[in-house]
């Protein structure tokens, strides 16, 4: 069988699933708490997370038929490892403020950022894979979750 970036956005799109059940929770908790800012931040972030998922599903059907570039299943492998190993990282955090719901969402967003990185480079076999459809589709993402990170990063007070 063969391996695509098609499977890679299906499994990114998860992600984005867990992090929305994520901040599902934490309004819930919120509204339980009475908690009217944290539970209208929260959300906000999870509007973003669907963007975030119609993103890649965008990306699915715009790229449909360009996402034949296979992986080499070995280096699938690993790739999925990390994937499986971030997600079961994902946790329903403590959230005592809005501060701490925007100081875990930044660090989320830096965490898929680095974990994309490293996938990207994993994947990169030599200089002319910059050119193929995984490498660019993998940078799409990348600058995508670059601007969640970024709207994270003004909100967190100095």
């Amino acid at each position: 069988m063969n391996y695509t970036i098609y499977d890679l956005i299906e499994r990114f799109i998860d992600i984005e699933k867990n992090a929305l059940d994520v901040y599902k929770k934490i309004e819930e908790n919120a509204k339980e708490k009475n908690s009217k800012n944290i539970e209208i931040i929260t959300r906000v972030i999870r509007k973003e997370e669907i963007k975030h998922i119609k993103y890649y599903e965008q990306l699915k059907e715009k790229f449909n038929y360009e996402l034949n570039d296979t992986i080499d299943f070995y280096l699938y492998d690993k790739v999925v490892k990390l994937l499986y190993e971030f997600k079961s990282q994902i946790r329903i955090p403590h959230i005592e403020n809005a501060q701490d719901l925007i100081k875990y969402s930044l660090e989320f967003e830096k965490n898929s950022i680095s974990l994309l990185l490293d996938i990207q480079g994993r994947l990169l076999g030599n200089l002319n894979d910059v050119y193929n459809n995984v490498y660019k589709i993998i940078s799409n993402i990348i600058e995508e979750e670059r601007r969640h990170e970024k709207m994270f990063s003004d909100l967190v007070l100095k």
